[in-house]
């Protein structure tokens, strides 16, 4: 009985020595709990401005600087072409001749006409003759001297600008008619004649209108082509269509290109490179930016071991990387972790 008493006594100070173990290991753990939920681990890295070229590029189709396809008012026979095709015109030279019976039809009444009209003006004179008869006759001469003009100036075709003949869209002795052309590309415009200038040429290139502010930056402008791969034309923005497509969001933005030996072809394939201004830039990985729309984004900042959510506005993009404006050199962004952070959260450097 004695010896059963004894034991059991001697094992209280195990009991109490294993109860505040216990209690101790349950305290650290709800510590450890504690302190993981309050804050949260997180990756940084210090933003670092980088030295950056701009430099986009679009595709786009060589076209003429002007192309008409020149015909006349009214249907008429094709009487001469003055030139082949391919060949240089002057603005001026007369291109193309219309039959002229209806021209000389229109001078004869004209002419029997201005001699009525002269005739009854002298009896007018005279008063001879009635206000009545002398404002009809002279309504009729006036009426017969617009005809006569009007099919004088359409018998005959001339350059409105210089430029080549490309084609001819009627042969002599056929009759001109009103029909559109149908080549993909070009004028659809009924004509006799095609006529372009090829010096200088022109691509119409489109933008997305994100990119719109930045043609104000453009310091240079070079055309690629694939017909002449180690050659660099270079060329500058002479147009930008003030409206957007409201189907792509894009304006027209057209790049003249001087070509004095037509060596860049209406039709070519071609690039067109503008390059900007050199810049320094912060550029953060894409998931350090949350809630992205548009170009504008959020990143989690660390401040005296706090994050701060701050705005942001995406500039481009450049080898999977984002410029970013309102980060500052030098700010501490997180890179992960991102998703459990609130407004002023105290955090830790995960390992």
């Amino acid at each position: 009985m004695y010896l059963k008493q004894r034991t059991t006594m001697n094992n209280k100070p195990v009991l109490i020595l294993l109860l505040i173990l216990a209690i101790s290991c349950n305290r650290n753990n709800d510590t450890k709990n504690n302190h993981t939920d309050s804050t949260p681990p997180v990756s940084v890295l210090i933003a670092e401005k980088e030295l950056y070229k701009p430099k986009f590029t679009f595709t786009g189709t060589i076209k003429p600087f002007r192309e008409a396809n020149l015909g006349a008012a009214i249907p008429g026979r094709v009487e001469k072409l003055h030139f082949s095709e391919g060949d240089f015109v002057t603005k001026g030279s007369l291109i193309a001749q219309l039959s002229g019976e209806a021209t000389a039809m229109a001078r004869h009444e004209y002419e029997i006409l201005k001699k009525d009209y002269q005739r009854i003006a002298r009896l007018r004179e005279k008063g001879s003759s009635t206000q009545q008869d002398y404002d009809h006759i002279k309504a009729k001469f006036k009426a017969a001297e617009a005809k006569y003009e009007f099919f004088k100036n359409n018998s005959k075709i001339r350059a409105p600008f210089s430029g080549v003949i490309v084609e001819y869209l009627v042969n002599e002795g056929e009759t001109f008619s009103f029909s559109p052309g149908l080549e993909p590309g070009y004028s659809h415009v009924s004509g006799i004649v095609r006529l372009m200038q090829m010096n200088p040429v022109k691509i119409n290139i489109d933008v997305n209108e994100k990119l719109i502010p930045e043609l104000n930056n453009i310091v240079k402008t070079t055309i690629t082509t694939d017909v002449y791969p180690d050659e660099i034309f270079e060329g500058e923005i002479s147009f930008i269509r003030p409206v957007l497509s409201p189907a792509s969001r894009t304006a027209m933005v057209e790049i003249t290109v001087d070509n004095p030996g037509n060596s860049l072809m209406p039709g070519m394939f071609a690039r067109a490179n503008l390059e900007m201004e050199k810049d320094s830039l912060v550029f953060l990985p894409r998931h350090a930016l949350l809630d992205r729309e548009n170009m504008t984004a959020s990143v989690w900042l660390i401040k005296n071991g706090r994050a701060t959510k701050q705005e942001t506005t995406i500039m481009l993009e450049h080898n999977g990387k984002m410029a970013v404006k309102n980060i500052q050199h030098g700010d501490t962004v997180v890179v992960s972790g991102l998703h459990a952070l609130t407004e002023n959260k105290k955090v830790r450097f995960g390992e």
